[in-house]
C-alpha cells in the first residue's frame, strides 16, 4: 500500500522528535495548517514543500512520490478541462480553473506551462493589457526553472524567454537563452537571433546552426530548417525591404516547408502546414496590392482561400474542437471578417474573383464548437 504525503510527512516530523505546533513555528504557519497535512486535505504551497524536503533533507519529490499516480491522473484531469474551456472561448474560466490546478499541483510543469500560455494569449490578443500578467508570468516560469529537473523545465525556459522578448527585456532574455541546449528540442538556436548584438556573438551562432545543419540526421536538418523559417521571419520584421524583397522571402518560406513535407514524408504534402500557407498567400497578395500588381494579388488571395478551406476540412474530420488564438471562429471565417477587411485590399475589393472569394469563405465559416 503507498504512502501519501501526509504520512511521508508525519512520518518525517515524528522522526526528528518534533511536534506539530513546534513545526509550525519552525515554518511560520498554523498548528492547524500542519494538522491539515497530517490529516490529507491539504497540501504546502511550493515554498513551502521546498523548506520541508531542505529540512528534512529529502527531495520534493520524495515527498509527494507516494502520491504521484494519483496526482498525475488528476494534473491530466486538470488539463483537459482547462483546454476544454478555452477551446469553448472560456479562457478567463480557463485561467481560474488553471491557478487552482497549480495551487493543487505546485510542482506539476505542465500545468504551470498552461497557465503560461494562457495569461500570455490574453495579452497577446488584447495589447491594452500587455504587461498585465508580467509579474505572474515570470514567477510561475521562475518557479519552475528552480524545482522541477532541467529536462522538464525547458518549455517553461521557452515561456518565459518568449515573453521577454515580447516585452522587450532583452537582457534577461539573454542570460535564459544562454541556459537552453543547441542541438535538441527547445534549442536556443532560434532566439539568438532576436537578441545578439556583438559580432563574435554572431559568428558564434551561425557555427552551431552550421553544425546542426552538416550532421545529416534527419531530425537535426528539419530543425535547421525550422530555424531557418524563424529567421526568415524576423528577417522579414527587423529589415527595411521593398515589396518584391519580401514577396521573394515568402516564397522562399514556402518552398522550405515543401523540402520539410519531403524529409518527413518523403513527398511534397502540405497537410497540416495550411495555416501557415494561407497566411503567407495572404500578406503576399497584400505586397502585390501595394506594387499594383492586380492579377498577383488575385492569385494569392486565392491561393489563401483553397489552403483555408483545405485546413477547415481537416479541422471538421477530427473529433475534437479547435481554437486560434482565443476565437472559437474557424479559420475561413477569421479570413474573409478580420483579415481580408483591412485597409491593403482595398485595391482589389471590387473585382469580382476577390469577392467570388469572399463568399466562399463566408459559406465555409462557423464556430469551430458546431465540428465537434
Amino acid at each position: 500500500m503507498p504512502i501519501h504525503f501526509s504520512e511521508k510527512f508525519k512520518q518525517l516530523r515524528k522522526d526528528k522528535d518534533l511536534t506539530q505546533e513546534q513545526i509550525a513555528d519552525i515554518f511560520h504557519v498554523s498548528p492547524q495548517a500542519v494538522s491539515r497535512w497530517e490529516t490529507g486535505t491539504n497540501y504546502p504551497d511550493i515554498e513551502t514543500l521546498l523548506q520541508l524536503s531542505s529540512f528534512f533533507d529529502v527531495t520534493v519529490d520524495e515527498l509527494l512520490e507516494a502520491d504521484k499516480v494519483a496526482k498525475e491522473a488528476e494534473a491530466k484531469e486538470y488539463s483537459r478541462e482547462i483546454w476544454s474551456l478555452s477551446h469553448l472561448g472560456k479562457v478567463d474560466e480557463a485561467i481560474k480553473v488553471a491557478r487552482k490546478a497549480i495551487n493543487d499541483h505546485p510542482i506539476n510543469a505542465e500545468l504551470h506551462e498552461l497557465l503560461v500560455h494562457l495569461l500570455s494569449m490574453v495579452e497577446a490578443d488584447d495589447p491594452e493589457s500587455m504587461n498585465e500578467h508580467k509579474d505572474e508570468i515570470i514567477a510561475l516560469s521562475i518557479r519552475m526553472i528552480n524545482t522541477v529537473d532541467y529536462q522538464s523545465s525547458l518549455p517553461n525556459r521557452v515561456q518565459l524567454i518568449q515573453n521577454y522578448i515580447r516585452w522587450g527585456m532583452k537582457e534577461e532574455a539573454k542570460k535564459l537563452i544562454n541556459t537552453l541546449p543547441t542541438s535538441m528540442r527547445y534549442t536556443k538556436l532560434p532566439y539568438l537571433d532576436l537578441v545578439l548584438e556583438s559580432r563574435e556573438e554572431w559568428d558564434q551562432a551561425e557555427i552551431q546552426i552550421n553544425a546542426i545543419s552538416e550532421t545529416g540526421n534527419v531530425s537535426f536538418m528539419y530543425e535547421a530548417m525550422q530555424l531557418l523559417l524563424l529567421s526568415i521571419d524576423q528577417f522579414l520584421e527587423k529589415n527595411d525591404l521593398s515589396a518584391m524583397q519580401k514577396i521573394e522571402k515568402y516564397k522562399t518560406k514556402q518552398q522550405i516547408r515543401l523540402l520539410l513535407s519531403t524529409i518527413l514524408w518523403g513527398t511534397e504534402n502540405n497537410e497540416g502546414n495550411e495555416v501557415q500557407i494561407a497566411n503567407d498567400n495572404r500578406e503576399i497578395a497584400s505586397l502585390y496590392c501595394e506594387i499594383g500588381d492586380k492579377e498577383n494579388a488575385l492569385d494569392y488571395i486565392e491561393k489563401a482561400v483553397q489552403s483555408t478551406i483545405k485546413h477547415d476540412e481537416h479541422m471538421a474530420a477530427q473529433e475534437d474542437i479547435y481554437i486560434i488564438g482565443a476565437t472559437t471562429r474557424n479559420l475561413a471565417w477569421i479570413l474573409w471578417e478580420d483579415r481580408l477587411a483591412k485597409p491593403c485590399f482595398d485595391y482589389i475589393r471590387n473585382e469580382e474573383r476577390f469577392k467570388s472569394c469572399i463568399e466562399t469563405l463566408k459559406s465555409n465559416s462557423c464556430d469551430s464548437r458546431e465540428l465537434k
